[in-house]
């Protein structure tokens, strides 16, 4: 099923243009997460030259939090910049996509053992998990897709949050927009929607039920399953 691209209005930063000469680090940030965003549905194009004045157009900024926002996204490895190349988006080939994978594997492990201690203190936390699955739910009704990978997304953040690691936390949210965009090179059908729903269900059981050595083979499994769909992977 063919993504469907962004238009201009669907990319731009909710914020209005800012005449301040000093960087604002919210409107850097929310230009840095609209970039992302744009490659995820496929507006924009891993590999693609970036041009500052197009972008500021489109985002509807001055070009001083734009600049702030390509820093950003560099120090995360998702833009590279070269003398008399420009800036553009880093290619999100096979390799990097493992790379990114195996990071996350090793990191949610680790994860799900805090969050399963936690859930066992308090209960009562699963109820963030539960919110989540509804939003996913609603928007895998309708097939949005953008909707649910903004929920998986948030699913496995509210994860490493309730672990308690404050490690890990930055670690995962450094590697998200990484996840963000191998969500948005998936291809997806009506029965993935129906599938995602429940494959992070279990893992929520699997988490309130503290089925540590399970758990290890449910992530392996679900972070893994666009790798074996394709036939690679573990």
């Amino acid at each position: 099923m063919p993504r469907r691209r962004l238009t201009e209005t669907e990319i731009v930063a909710p914020a209005p243009p800012t005449l301040s000469m000093a960087p604002n680090p919210g409107m850097a940030e929310r230009a840095a997460e609209a970039i992302v965003l744009g490659v995820a549905a496929g507006a924009l194009q891993p590999g693609q030259r970036l041009v500052e004045a197009e972008l500021a157009r489109l985002l509807q900024m001055s070009r001083v939090p734009l600049r702030e926002a390509l820093k950003i996204l560099e120090a995360q490895g998702i833009v590279e910049s070269a003398p008399h190349r420009g800036t553009r988006l880093a290619t999100f080939d096979e390799t990097r996509i493992d790379e990114i994978c195996e990071a996350r594997i090793a990191l949610e492990r680790i994860a799900a053992r805090g969050a399963v201690a936690a859930y066992k203190r308090d209960p009562k936390l699963l109820a963030r998990l539960d919110r989540i699955l509804g939003v996913m739910e609603r928007a895998a009704v309708h097939l949005e897709w953008m909707e649910i990978s903004k929920a998986d997304l948030e699913f496995h953040r509210e994860i490493c949050r309730a672990s308690g690691n404050a490690i890990v936390q930055k670690l995962w949210d450094a590697l998200a927009r990484h996840v963000l965009i191998v969500f948005g090179k998936e291809i997806r059908s009506e029965r993935d929607a129906k599938a995602l729903v429940p494959q992070h269900r279990r893992l929520r059981d699997m988490l309130a039920a503290g089925e540590i050595d399970a758990l290890d083979d449910e992530l392996d499994q679900h972070i893994l399953r666009l790798q074996r769909r394709k036939g690679r992977g573990r």
